[in-house]
């Protein structure tokens, strides 16, 4: 996997939406469409006879329909949520690799703070140098 200067940029973006999703999914499967139950009274068969309540269910077709999209939907989402984890530990090994390559202590600090989600000026500004440096050092180690 070859890094580029969008990977490492996105990096922590990613971690960021592939939360939401997880959140977005955890909300989806808490609304699962729900079929027709209810509670029925009745007796046990023998003496003494004692009140007892039944949970009775079923569901219309229509409902069973409603019931089979969401599942799919489900299942459509953590496969694509689990396809972006793989992608991002791919990701953030690489750049970790990337990052463990590096000889220079500057160019070291350069990549983990762009990891870390920081502009190139912010980076300039803390390690007091020229923001075009900056980006000079990152295209050493990765692609455009």
């Amino acid at each position: 996997m070859k890094i580029t200067r969008r990977d490492i940029a996105n990096y922590r973006l990613l971690g960021i939406l592939l939360e939401k999703d997880r959140r977005k999914l955890q909300k989806y499967v808490e609304k699962r469409p729900s079929c027709y139950s209810g509670k029925v009274y009745g007796s046990n068969q023998q003496f003494p006879y004692e009140p007892r309540g039944f949970t009775i269910g079923g569901c219309s077709e229509h409902e069973q329909v409603k019931m089979k999209e969401w599942e799919e939907n489900c299942r459509i989402m953590e496969e694509r949520i689990e396809t972006d984890m793989e992608y991002l530990h791919k990701l953030e090994m690489e750049i970790d690799k990337v990052i463990a390559n590096c000889k220079d202590i500057e160019d070291k600090a350069i990549l983990e703070f762009t990891k870390d989600g920081m502009s190139q000026q912010e980076i300039a500004l803390k390690l007091r140098i020229d923001q075009s440096l900056v980006s000079r050092r990152i295209k050493k180690y990765v692609s455009d």
